[in-house]
């Protein structure tokens, strides 16, 4: 414990806090995973989420960014403009997909894989810069928007993959901020 009581993210203490990385983490796993079972039952209406989740990633990778340079005592301001860029870009990317469908040139089952691809591949991106937790999921959306080209079936294989992903990610996060 620190002067004021808290416990500081180096403590000897044996109990684990939470922080906003974190929390921040399992929220992103949470709605990919709710995202790919879309993708596989509902593929028609899946393009409308990742659409969505383009959003919602750059706002949780920008809390993550930001927690992360706040932490090491790193210049936030940097750290958000290079983070803005990236994911203005993406959405750029998304509304183009969105674009290419309306025209006629994707159908919807595909666009909503070649949106978790893009979405993958940027967050697997940003993640290299800011959090290696978000690299990883990165990595599984990237992964599964290749087999579900593949596997029709594929979100079973897909969720017990993320689910052991995921608890690797949380105990390596916790042995990283204890050492």
């Amino acid at each position: 414990m620190n002067a004021d009581g808290n416990l500081s993210p180096r403590s000897n203490d044996t109990r684990y806090q939470w922080g906003i990385e974190e929390i921040a983490l399992v929220v992103v796993i949470i709605l990919s995973i709710l995202g790919i079972g879309i993708t596989n039952f509902r593929p028609l209406e899946s393009y409308r989420y990742w659409g969505a989740m383009a959003v919602v990633l750059a706002i949780t990778a920008m809390v993550i960014g930001w927690a992360r340079a706040k932490r090491l005592g790193e210049p936030v301001q940097k750290i958000f403009i290079t983070q803005l860029v990236h994911w203005v870009a993406t959405i750029i990317t998304v509304a183009g997909v969105f674009m290419l469908l309306q025209m006629g040139r994707l159908n919807y089952e595909n666009t909503g894989l070649i949106l978790l691809l893009i979405l993958g591949l940027s967050t697997f991106l940003d993640g290299y810069r800011i959090s290696w937790g978000l690299s990883f999921v990165g990595i599984v959306m990237f992964l599964t928007g290749i087999f579900g080209g593949f596997i029709e079936s594929y979100v079973w294989i897909t969720l017990i993959a993320i689910i052991c992903i995921f608890v690797v990610i949380l105990l390596l996060e916790r042995y990283v901020r204890r050492t």
